[in-house]
């Protein structure tokens, strides 16, 4: 008979006494085990209440007894002293039903025995039986929620839906979280089929086809390593509705006032051999349904796994940040495409590929006064006026072969596009100027995995991974003054081959990983047009790392502690070339890499944690070469160079709880952090230019970081309250101009409040509250604060097939600043006719007409103040037909 370990939540009114005593017992009762179970129909899987659980020993006398509270939860003490047991049920309405079970375990605190009962035929005229379904169920590794809960009506897509969770939080660039762990995977009733980039589902599948979402934890896609290695991964399963088969999806067209446009269409396809999603999008009010951004400096998930095998973009970074949404200050002409599917052909054989399409126009314009604070006061003004134009074309597939029961290879490959076009000009102090740059990213990515498993508590793996990437850049700036050209060629290949043993008994678990890494980099640029006295322009650095590792991860439980640790160590031979100062470098250097982490778990909901961390990194070729490279009209870079280990300290202390019975999560966190070696920022900063250069040297750098996440309803309100607070001290050096070194320190505070109703009434609020105070100081200079505000209110109203929403947002860029607040207001109307597979929509943005944004920008040495246009008011009519 299997046992399983099941916990209950449910939203009522009171909790019963057997679930109070559980509860009790599972924290202050160790010694003691108990048995806890469902029970329902077995014709419908409805619970049933109120079923008496009578606990026998062999010998059928009754030892222990229990009844089943409204939701056919059961819970009771067994005594320690029998080691087989007889479970009985007993209701006049169903059969009764025994089990036996085997309690013999002494490493097994809790049993789980669920009951499915028949009905009997005598029919009982005056019996009524109400009860709620479960909101969220836990069985093992997975937290299950039953949506429809949580719906209210205004879910258009899945991360809608994600985003009213509990446990669940989804940051700006749309990777999310459960639990405070990444969710790595999006899964479609169990199968990957979106890989990295998973915002590609998120962000576009409609929430009406999803029956219930699960959370798992543990989670590794490898299913041979179940049981033997311990993940911190999270997958999101989305389980489709019953029914789903055949091709299915939805085409959305809008027009609007100022020449707005809006399509899109989405298709997925359900069946047992294959499982894909399509998605086609062309939109110019501000939406971007990619998982690719060129508003911000967020990279998408994808690339964020490949930093290691990525050269550093220098010329094209994304300089349209705001503290506003991008449905505000995205001007934009964005066509997205994207075809994912994966492809079943026997049981031992996948296929799985995905091909994504983004092209976009994106402008801006803006305004930066800036007053530096050191010695003789300089004040810049720039006036600029920008035009990117990003277009990806990407490619990646996964063969899936499962050799037999033991065995499983997989080999995953991509190909990436990317081309990035950029205009701008404007004036910098009076001085006209235009830039002109193009970038181009051409990446390849070949891996390969072999999985073996000896037994249930060992298992080998061979991988491989061989990688290129060509990062060709060029930019061309004109003045009033002068014109020049700067050339950058970036290339870097990476080759790594590994062998791990990984094993699992009992409390222990450990993974012996040996591998071998080659990493070999190029940098070739030119400056033209231009001379600058003692200063090279040019460079060409050759930067190869070869490496032979061999990493220990170790895992050991004892009751309630859980002892982790690992080491990395590195024997590493570095060789770097940079041809202008005739340096050449072979440095043999062995690294070690040590982690600890302890947990305490106070109860099956609550636990202490801690960890210690070591890291020793080497320079990367970004900050290895000597020669200047202009990266705008008055931006240079270049870099004061010495080969030495990074040597990185942090320790981790916290306390967490997630319980899902009572919806109440809560983390309190401290993180302290010390870097002996690293980077030193110097600016050199004129009317004319902002000269940068990175120093590697001897620092003081060191950070202090507290935290509080706590996320709870309230059945009383009917409203769920979240609060994400944090306080981070930095201490820092840097140079400036004639300065000599400045310790610095910055003080960081951020809170937010976060409230939304769910009335089973037709309307309902949200309102996000929102402080951030910002303070720099410097020995023997005046400190810079800046204490931003902003709030966040929305009231739907939705009734049967109608829906109206009203949004409002303030922000004030600093309270004790003049200048003044900026308030939005969009509304959104949804009427979808009964019977009907049409929807309509009506959008309206900024009805306020906001044109511009103005901000305040502060640091240790200068303050700003920055503005930028907006998207200006406009409404949008959009019809949606579901097939």
């Amino acid at each position: 008979m299997k046992l399983t370990h099941t916990y209950l939540l449910k939203k009522n009114k009171s909790i019963p006494i057997g679930m109070v005593l559980f509860f009790f017992t599972s924290i202050y009762g160790n010694s003691q085990i108990y048995l806890q179970g469902f029970i329902k129909s077995s014709s419908n899987s409805e619970p049933i209440p109120f079923c008496s659980v009578l606990v026998k020993s062999i010998d059928n006398n009754i030892i222990a007894y229990s009844i089943a509270n409204n939701d056919g939860f059961y819970t009771v003490d067994l005594p320690s002293k029998h080691k087989k047991l007889i479970i009985e049920t007993s209701i006049i309405s169903y059969l009764p039903t025994i089990k036996e079970i085997d309690v013999s375990d002494s490493n097994v605190a809790a049993y789980t025995l669920d009951f499915e009962l028949d009905e009997r035929l005598t029919r009982l005229e005056e019996v009524y039986v109400a009860s709620k379904k479960t909101p969220i169920k836990i069985k093992k590794d997975t937290t299950e929620y039953d949506i429809i809960q949580f719906k209210n009506g205004s879910e258009r897509v899945v991360e809608d839906l994600l985003k009213k969770l509990p446990g669940i939080t989804i940051s700006d660039n749309g990777t999310i979280k459960f639990k405070g762990k990444q969710v790595t995977t999006l899964l479609l009733d169990g199968d990957n089929v979106f890989n990295d980039n998973y915002t590609i589902g998120t962000k576009n599948i409609d929430s009406d086809i999803v029956e219930s979402v699960q959370a798992i934890e543990d989670y590794d896609p490898n299913y041979l390593l179940k049981g033997v290695k311990t993940s911190q991964d999270v997958a999101i399963n989305l389980v489709l509705k019953k029914g789903m088969s055949d091709i299915s999806g939805d085409i959305e067209i809008g027009a609007g006032l100022k020449d707005k446009k809006y399509l899109r269409a989405n298709a997925i396809s359900v069946s047992k051999k294959l499982k894909g999603f399509s998605t086609l999008s062309y939109n110019n009010i501000g939406e971007n349904l990619s998982p690719y951004n060129f508003s911000s400096n967020s990279l998408d998930i994808a690339k964020i796994n490949e930093a290691n095998q990525r050269s550093t973009n220098l010329i094209n970074k994304n300089t349209f940040n705001s503290v506003l949404a991008e449905n505000r200050t995205l001007i934009n002409s964005n066509y997205f495409a994207s075809f994912n599917a994966l492809y079943k052909f026997n049981n031992k054989l996948s296929l799985r590929f995905n091909y994504g399409l983004f092209k976009d126009q994106l402008k801006r314009s803006e305004t930066n006064d800036t007053d530096y604070t050191f010695e003789n006061n300089i004040s810049i003004n720039t006036q600029e006026n920008f035009v990117k134009n990003p277009f990806i074309n990407t490619f990646d597939y996964e063969f899936i072969y499962k050799i037999n029961k033991k065995s499983l290879f997989t080999a995953i490959g991509k190909i990436d596009f990317q081309n990035i076009t950029s205009v701008s000009n404007g004036f910098n102090n009076g001085i006209a100027f235009e830039n002109l740059s193009k970038s181009e990213d051409l990446f390849f990515s070949n891996k390969a995995e072999y999985t073996y498993k000896f037994n249930n508590t060992q298992v080998f793996q061979f991988l491989s991974n061989v990688s290129t990437n060509n990062v060709p850049q060029n930019i061309n700036v004109f003045t009033n003054l002068e014109s020049f050209n700067q050339n950058i060629d970036l290339k870097k290949s990476v080759i790594n081959l590994e062998t791990k043993y990984l094993s699992k008994i009992k409390k222990t678990e450990y993974t012996l990983a040996l591998g071998y890494h080659y990493d070999e980099n190029f940098m070739d640029s030119n400056l033209n047009g231009i001379t600058i006295e003692n200063q090279f322009l040019s460079n060409n650095v050759y930067y190869k790392l070869s490496k032979i590792y061999f990493n220990v991860n170790y895992k050991y439980n004892i009751n309630k502690w859980q002892f982790s640790s690992s080491l990395k160590n590195e024997l590493l031979n570095v060789t770097i070339n940079d041809f202008n100062l005739d340096y050449a470098s072979q440095e043999n250097t062995l690294l070690f890499n040590p982690t600890f982490s302890i947990n305490y778990y106070l109860n099956k909901t609550s636990y202490l944690y801690s960890s210690y961390n070591i890291s020793n990194q080497i320079p990367n070729i970004s900050k290895t070469y000597s020669g200047l490279l202009f990266i705008n009209n008055r931006t240079l870079l270049n870099n004061s160079f010495n080969f030495n280990a990074f040597n990185n300290s942090s320790i981790n202390f916290g306390y967490r709880i997630n319980d899902f019975y009572n919806l109440f999560q809560f983390n309190l966190y401290t993180r302290y952090g010390f870097k002996k070696y690293g980077y030193i920022n110097k600016l050199n900063v004129n009317e004319n230019t902002d000269f940068y250069t990175s120093i590697v040297d001897v620092t003081k750098n060191k950070s202090l970081n507290f935290g509080l996440d706590i996320e709870k309803y309230v059945h009383v309100l009917k409203s769920t309250f979240n609060i994400n607070s944090s306080y981070a001290i930095q201490e820092y050096q840097n140079m400036v101009n004639n300065s000599g070194l400045r310790d610095n320190t910055s003080k960081t505070f951020f809170g937010q409040l976060d409230m939304r109703t769910g009335f089973k009434k037709a309307m309902n609020f949200n309102n996000k509250l929102l402080f951030n105070i910002n303070k720099f100081e410097t020995a023997l200079s005046d400190s810079n604060t800046v204490t931003t505000f902003q709030n966040d209110f929305s009231i739907k109203y939705i009734k049967d097939d109608f829906q109206f929403t009203v949004n409002s947002q303030y922000f004030k860029p600093d309270l004790k600043s003049s200048i003044s607040g900026d308030l939005f207001l969009d509304t959104f109307i949804f009427y979808k006719p009964k019977s009907n597979k049409v929807e309509y929509q009506f959008k309206a943005n900024n009805l306020l007409n906001k044109k511009v944004y103005k901000n305040i920008n502060s640091n240790d040495f200068s303050t700003s103040i920055f503005e930028h246009n907006l998207i200006e008011r406009f409404v949008l009519l959009s019809i949606n037909f579901k097939f």
